[in-house]
């Protein structure tokens, strides 16, 4: 359930309220409006938040991209290769090494925050690449 639908949720019983107020139609009408541009002020107001969000998060990839520390530019590769060692360890290498030796090795089950945290990081690794090839590729061809 989104910001909005709970605010309309929420504002709802207040305008059947107002329509079962004895009061005339032009007040209900005035408070209805009212309440319409509380409301709209509300949202706008959570948009310019997400978007303050959003800014302030390319700011700070930007400005780690821009550092002269290389580990700095290099964390998050650095956090998928460790990955995918622990990957490569525990369904490659262990069984391999069990199964060549005639021993049985119980399996290795990796924790869903291991899979939350790596995919994550997977996932806006991959997104920022991309997004950095394609505007480096348009940027090539304006040149």
């Amino acid at each position: 359930m989104g910001v909005f639908d709970f605010l309309g949720s929420a504002i709802k019983p207040v305008t059947d309220l107002i329509d079962n107020l004895s009061t005339s139609d032009e007040e209900k009408a005035e408070l209805k409006n009212k309440l319409l541009e509380i409301e709209n002020s509300y949202k706008a107001k959570v948009l310019e938040y997400e978007s303050k969000v959003v800014e302030s998060q390319k700011e700070i990839m930007v400005a780690e991209l821009q550092q002269d520390d290389l580990y700095t530019k290099r964390a998050r590769p650095t956090v998928l290769y460790a990955g995918l060692i622990i990957l490569l360890v525990n369904h490659v290498l262990l069984p391999w090494a069990s199964y060549f030796r005639g021993m049985t090795v119980p399996s290795i089950d990796l924790p869903s925050e291991f899979w939350l945290a790596w995919g994550g990081v997977a996932g806006i690794y991959a997104f920022g690449r991309s997004r950095e090839k394609l505007n480096n590729s348009k940027v090539d061809k304006l040149k």
